[in-house]
């Protein structure tokens, strides 16, 4: 098994964090000679974090306006893009009439397209594509991160004006993770438009 990068930031810094949340929260001094049990605490922490942020990802979809493939996919009105105001995609006709054709039996929901798209990009080894879902990853699981503190510290400090500080990395987090679920999206989609175009 390969320990990667991503497992290292995700499982041990958020659970980090979440494990020192934790011992503030329930006044738990931190004692330096325990180092080792908090970093194996931390890393359990972390792994079922990421577990819980995958279950909430529908409701993180929910939040920024729907899945970001699908957006990227549906055609608005007479924009030129699609996407936010952040991360646009100039393709999409482009990319849906190529699609379209790829898949035979005529359902072409955006979900199906869009995993039409990632069946034909997978095995790219100069491809981004991983990277940019291990950003995506990595963003899901901080906003859960911070969102476990903040329900945490709601719960534990109601009436003092500082704990409602923490919506602003909440806040912050969760539009970060709206921005890298869009250039994933959009670098499968760019990515699928490069095989087609050699």
């Amino acid at each position: 098994m390969k320990f990667k990068y991503y497992d290292a930031l995700s499982q041990l810094v958020m659970g980090y964090l979440v494990l020192i949340a934790l011992m503030m929260a329930f006044e738990i001094k931190y004692d330096n000679s325990y180092s080792i049990p908090y970093l194996a605490c931390a890393f359990v922490i972390g792994y079922f974090l990421n577990a819980v942020s995958s279950i909430l990802e529908d409701f993180f979809y929910w939040t920024i306006g729907g899945r970001p493939s699908d957006n990227l996919l549906k055609i608005k009105g007479n924009k030129k893009y699609t996407g936010t105001y952040k991360v646009r995609f100039y393709e999409t006709y482009k990319v849906v009439e190529l699609l379209k054709n790829d898949i035979a039996d005529g359902n072409t929901n955006e979900r199906r397209l869009f995993s039409k798209a990632m069946r034909d990009i997978n095995g790219n080894e100069k491809s981004r594509v991983p990277d940019f879902n291990a950003h995506y990853a990595f963003s899901r699981i901080v906003l859960t991160a911070m969102l476990a503190v903040t329900i945490l510290f709601i719960i534990k400090y109601p009436c003092y004006w500082q704990t409602y500080l923490i919506f602003i990395p909440l806040f912050l987090s969760w539009e970060r993770y709206k921005q890298r679920g869009y250039y994933y999206a959009r670098e499968v989609l760019n990515e699928y438009l490069k095989l087609k175009n050699k």
